[in-house]
């Protein structure tokens, strides 16, 4: 039962021998049931036993991390698990990667000046081949390259007028030029700044390379480059142009003036390119073999690696017994797993080859113990919602056993549509189905998450479906499918149960009415049958001919805020019994009479009551219950009177306008006061109710038509002296609950009869009032006082011990082995206990009417989209590409806004009524999470 409680803990101590320590720790890690205490808290990390060996197997991590990088890089997978090589002693491991990292650092490197080498004569090739186009268009215009002199001259602007005079340049110019290749985006920056550092005097031309190239600096990144030449002239203007091109990352290459020389250099750069070209990809071949070789162990040894750190990292926390050399360890482990723990311990003995056994001693401390939850698979998922609140006490009640259904059933309801549904319940089904080929994708944030809550996402889904059966609704379409609707419409004339008797014209009506049997109960030639008037109910959910009505809304918000009501005082009065739950089982009887029976009897006082009073308005047949002689509530069936009235109480023949012409007893009702009819034309029923009071016939009258027969005048006393004209009998009309809630505390006792739903409910309530009220000082007063005298009574008795010891003097310091006890502090956390639960039963009750909202709101939006753009638009178009745009938009918007905001506006609200109104009612979440030493965790991890 570690679903209802969490498992039952014992701390354990355990005596290893130190060589056989490693073998136990690796058999306990594959068990995964003891929680390890930390015994050298007072010694820093550096100065624990073994901490060399956590920095190896760092070390080791950090390399294994490098060649996976390598790996990935090479896009290279592994095949198969290379398990044999996980058994490699840790001392072996580490040598192999330390000599293995050297010698792919040391290749890695080669490789790294080689990819720098190709690209800087590729981009010399560039250089060469643009820059020989230009030195062809200087030659054709008689410019001369030679060494500058020290005196720059003055032909430089003559050189730079390309036009000149007729468009020709001046014979006999001399420039000098620096060729290289820059970021293309670094250009026209060191345009500007040449041209202020030379004040003009220089010539820069730039080509953009077609395909991006790799730095020489940065050989993993590409980058858009340029080649140009900078036509300058005078040694000063070169130093200044050299440093302004190292400022702008440009690589500066030779570029021969003559065409010879630029043809012998071209070829060599094309040789050099050839053989890096060969050697490059000899030795990537040579890396790739290399890494073939290990890709398929390096994912086992990180995994060894892994298990081996936390395998020292914990013996790290045991305690060296340098006089027996064993380690000593404490830790929890759950009861019910000794058993498998000693088994691991026998394993680990005889792996190493110990010649002591492992000692295994439960210690009794009174310590509180980790919680542990030892979940199925559907669960875990509302578990950790239920911990992010906070972690349960040891041993308390866990809410995450009614939450599995609380939380999905209320997700449902404001998430309610059968075809939303059914897309979540499919989404949760094929993460269910196709959980191991997707665990992978879990590392994911995004992802994971709702790969973790998986079987919520199914259980949300099915309970939405299932309240959209309830509510009716096919993205926002109402269906039938289990019938027809109940209710008549005038264009519904050929179905017998919605034709009515003579006098009344169905097809002139312009409202709606509900099928009835009332031809089976009153033949217009025979009279009554006997048979009862029974009105046809839609059997599952919401009828669907309230669909395109005018009070629609007023109908379903009726509905949906009653049922809001009940399930949120239904949650927290299960709150409260999960008090009672916490109580039984720690044996907590103070809190059970002075805690929890004074909150069960409020909230059920005045919530539970208002809950009963919501069931037997919906369950009450309206229909057949009168108010007589404006005192008390009766109930006349609906069933036709005979023509001798020998079937009392009864109704009179249903649309019969005037009662002196009912058949058989038309003449006693003409004798009755005027008032005693319930008809007249333009107001037409189904019948009149008649029966006999004090041997006095009576038959129901119209308040609308006849509004003084519910005057004080028209009571039984009045009726017994005086007769039937101070006699009265009116249908009772269904009362308000709010209008109820209100004036059971605004007018105490005193219930009007047309509000009446319970006989004596006036007394009733002032009961419930009562013991509501005094249910608040019996929740605030006895708990701190009764504490207080059980510590007094606790000192008094300690101080007697010790004065017949003869050692009375300070021990305990009023402690008594259970703490200081601060009566002050218990009062007013009491106090507030009391007020926050009082105020909470009101908040609470009203927060749950987020239900209520949250489903009008999901309804109403998915209406909005369908009527606004499939209907209006789509189908009134009568085009089928007006429908196609219009049906993808509404697909876009459901998905969007509908699947995406509105299903997490509606889990969070679930997880707020989970938390705030269901949990605070007894949950404390002060503990602290139960985490063994377990392999499979750091796997996962």
């Amino acid at each position: 039962m570690s679903q209802f409680r969490s498992e039952e803990m014992c701390l354990v101590q355990l005596f290893i021998q130190s060589e056989a320590a490693h073998a136990t720790l690796q058999e306990l890690g594959k068990v995964g049931s003891i929680q390890f205490k930390d015994l050298n808290t007072e010694k820093s990390a550096f100065q624990r036993l073994f901490v060399q060996d956590v920095r190896r197997c760092d070390d080791m991590s950090r390399i294994l991390r490098v060649i996976q990088g390598m790996c990935q890089q090479e896009k290279m997978k592994p095949r198969d698990t290379g398990g044999e090589d996980t058994a490699m002693p840790l001392h072996e491991l580490h040598d192999k990667l330390i000599e293995l990292e050297k010698e792919m650092k040391d290749h890695t490197g080669s490789m790294s000046q080689l990819i720098r080498q190709k690209i800087e004569l590729e981009e010399h090739r560039h250089v060469l081949r643009e820059g020989a186009q230009w030195f062809q268009q200087a030659y054709s215009r008689g410019v001369s390259f030679t060494a500058p002199q020290s005196d720059e001259g003055t032909e430089m602007s003559g050189v730079l007028e390309e036009g000149g005079a007729g468009g020709q340049p001046r014979p006999g110019s001399v420039l000098g030029h620096i060729a290289g290749c820059i970021p293309t985006a670094n250009i026209h920056d060191m345009s500007q700044t040449l041209f202020r550092a030379t004040r003009g005097n220089m010539l820069l031309k730039h080509e953009e390379i077609t395909a991006p190239i790799m730095d020489p600096t940065k050989p993993d990144e590409a980058v858009q480059k340029s080649v140009f030449v900078i036509f300058f002239s005078g040694d000063r203007s070169r130093v200044k142009i050299d440093k302004i091109c190292d400022s702008y990352a440009a690589t500066k290459y030779r570029l021969p003036e003559q065409v010879p020389q630029q043809d012998e250099i071209v070829k060599q750069v094309d040789d050099r390119l050839k053989d890096l070209t060969m050697v490059l990809d000899k030795t990537r071949d040579y890396r790739r073999g290399k890494l073939e070789e290990i890709v398929n162990k390096v994912d086992a040894w990180m995994l060894h690696v892994q298990r081996e750190k936390a395998v020292f990292h914990t013996l790290n926390q045991f305690n060296y017994d340098v006089t027996h050399k064993c380690l000593i360890a404490e830790g929890w482990c759950p009861t019910a797993d000794m058993d498998s723990v000693r088994d691991a311990l026998r394993q680990g003995t005889i792996r190493s080859g110990a010649t002591v056994q492992t000692v295994l001693n439960v210690v009794k401390t009174r310590e509180t113990p980790p919680t542990f939850f030892r979940n199925a698979k559907f669960a875990q998922g509302t578990q950790s919602i239920v911990d992010a609140y906070g972690m349960a006490r040891y041993q308390e009640f866990n809410p995450a056993v009614f939450s599995c259904i609380t939380f999905p059933f209320l997700f449902g309801v404001m998430f309610g549509d059968v075809g939303h549904g059914i897309m979540m319940a499919l989404v949760g089904l094929l993460l269910v189905l196709y959980e191991k080929k997707l665990a992978y994708l879990a590392q994911d944030e995004m992802f994971g998450t709702l790969y973790k809550g998986r079987y919520n996402i199914l259980a949300m889904g099915i309970f939405a479906t299932y309240s959209g059966f309830i509510y009716n609704e096919l993205f926002a379409v109402p269906m039938e499918i289990f019938g027809s609707t109940a209710w008549c419409s005038g264009e519904m004339v050929d179905d017998s149960h919605c034709m009515h008797t003579k006098g009344y014209d169905p097809a002139t009506s312009l409202q709606k009415w509900v099928r009835t049997n009332m031809d089976d109960a009153w033949d217009p030639d025979m009279g009554s049958t006997g048979k009862e008037v029974t009105w046809e109910v839609y059997p599952f959910g919401n009828d669907p001919g309230w669909a395109h009505t005018a009070n629609k809304l007023n109908s379903v918000n009726s509905f949906k805020m009653k049922f809001a009501i009940v399930a949120g005082v239904v949650q927290m009065v299960a709150g409260v019994c999960c008090k009672l739950m916490n109580t039984l089982y720690f044996k907590d009887d103070l809190t059970m009479y002075f805690v929890y029976i004074p909150e069960m009897i409020f909230i059920n006082s005045i919530f539970g009551y208002l809950v009963i009073l919501i069931l037997l308005k919906w369950t009450t047949n309206w229909d057949t219950t009168y108010i007589l002689n404006n005192e008390q509530v009766v109930t006349i069936p609906q069933r036709y009177c005979k023509d001798d009235l020998s079937n009392l109480p009864c109704w009179t023949p249903p649309y019969w306008y005037n009662r002196a012409t009912v058949p058989g007893y038309g003449a006693q009702l003409a004798a009755l006061p005027e008032h005693m009819w319930c008809m007249g034309n333009g107001a037409a029923t189904a019948g009149c109710a008649v029966m006999k009071h004090n041997d006095q016939l009576l038959v129901e009258g119209n308040v609308f038509v006849t509004g003084n027969i519910i005057l004080e005048e028209f009571t039984g006393k009045k009726c017994k002296e005086m007769g039937s004209a101070h006699c009265s009998l009116w249908k009772q009309s269904p009362p308000s609950l709010l209008d109820s809630l209100i004036k059971m505390f605004m007018e105490i006792g005193s219930v009007p009869v047309e509000n009446q739903m319970i006989p004596g409910q006036g007394g009733l309530q002032v009961f419930l009032i009562l013991i509501a009220f005094a249910s608040v000082p019996v929740l605030l007063f006895p708990k701190p006082y009764i504490l207080k005298a059980r510590h007094e009574a606790m000192q008094h008795h300690q101080l007697h011990d010790d004065d017949d010891h003869g050692a009375g003097g300070g021990g305990g310091g009023g402690h008594g082995g259970h703490g200081e006890f601060d009566f002050g502090e218990e009062m007013v956390h009491q106090m507030i206990h009391t007020i926050e639960y009082v105020l909470g039963c009101i908040s609470n009750t009203a927060s749950y009417l987020r239900l209520w909202a949250l489903s009008l709101a999901h309804a109403q939006l998915s209406e909005v989209f369908w009527e606004k753009t499939v209907v209006e638009i789509g189908l009134e178009s009568a085009s089928p590409l007006m429908l196609f745009v219009t049906v993808t938009a509404w697909s876009c918007f459901t998905f969007g806004v509908l699947m995406g905001m509105e299903s997490l506006s509606a889990f969070l609200h679930a997880l707020r009524l989970h938390w705030v109104e269901f949990m605070n009612k007894f949950y404390h979440g002060d503990g602290y999470k139960f985490m063994p030493f377990s392999f499979d965790a750091k796997d996962e991890d």
